[in-house]
């Protein structure tokens, strides 16, 4: 008996909690395609149908994907089940829209809008780094790209990864054994330079991207073991695994309330 593939449709009840849909008004939604993220990410027909109301159908989607008029991370799409996920940015250039995609307070995975400046700039966590050939490092991010820097890093091509990763290093000087876990790469998708680093540390500017105190951002005040406790407002403590940092003595990135 043959093996069967993976299924294309995606029941709403069994869509990933992050997903701000309606799931009892119909039964089956859009299930992503393989790429960034993983399960952890939105299907690009749901910010155009769903979210932004730009269409009615799916159809109609398709349409508005074919005429090459969306873009995520800097580069075109036009595949409708495409992932979009944490602190991607969606252009719209006929309508001078530009959106980041965050959490809110229920976990749930939302557009906030973003000045056109900041549409260039991906904050990059880190999850992985090995060693590979020729003395390179590479670093995988929270999205699943990879990104090689050489010990000096002077624009060494990058290992690609998936869907819309990083491809090239930074031209600027760049120590490799400066990037560690949970550190944050700001990467321009432009330029595909390293505009900076921050580093997982005391001090640092961070949001939590899930738990209780999900889309909560403020400044790390204490690290211990698997514990960070960040001021917002007031003190709160999640898992090091929930803490993404966003910069150093505050926020490179515009957040919903700034």
């Amino acid at each position: 008996m043959a093996q069967k593939g993976p299924r294309k449709g995606l029941k709403r009840t069994k869509a990933p909690k992050l997903w701000k849909i309606a799931r009892k008004e119909k039964k089956w939604t859009i299930n992503p395609v393989c790429g960034p993220h993983n399960k952890e990410a939105l299907p690009l027909a749901f910010i155009l149908r769903d979210f932004l109301r730009y269409a009615h159908t799916l159809r109609e989607v398709k349409y508005i994907l074919n005429e090459r008029k969306v873009l995520v991370n800097g580069a075109v799409r036009t595949d409708y089940r495409f992932p979009v996920g944490l602190m991607d940015v969606v252009e719209i250039p006929s309508t001078k829209q530009y959106f980041r995609i965050l959490p809110n307070r229920k976990g749930q995975l939302t557009l906030h809008p973003i000045p056109p400046e900041e549409a260039r700039i991906r904050p990059l966590k880190i999850m992985e780094k090995h060693l590979v050939h020729s003395g390179a490092f590479q670093l995988r991010f929270h999205d699943g790209s990879t990104l090689q820097v050489s010990p000096v890093n002077r624009g060494k091509k990058g290992a690609g990864g998936k869907g819309n990763g990083p491809e090239t290093g930074g031209k600027k000087e760049e120590k490799a054994s400066q990037f560690k876990r949970l550190g944050t790469v700001l990467y321009n998708v432009t330029s595909a330079d390293i505009m900076d680093y921050f580093s997982f540390e005391k001090n640092n500017y961070a949001m939590i991207t899930r738990g209780r105190n999900v889309s909560r951002a403020g400044t790390i005040t204490s690290i211990k073991e698997d514990m960070v406790e960040i001021e917002a407002g007031e003190k709160v403590r999640t898992l090091k695994e929930n803490v993404f940092v966003i910069g150093k003595q505050e926020s490179i990135i515009s957040l919903p309330g700034d």
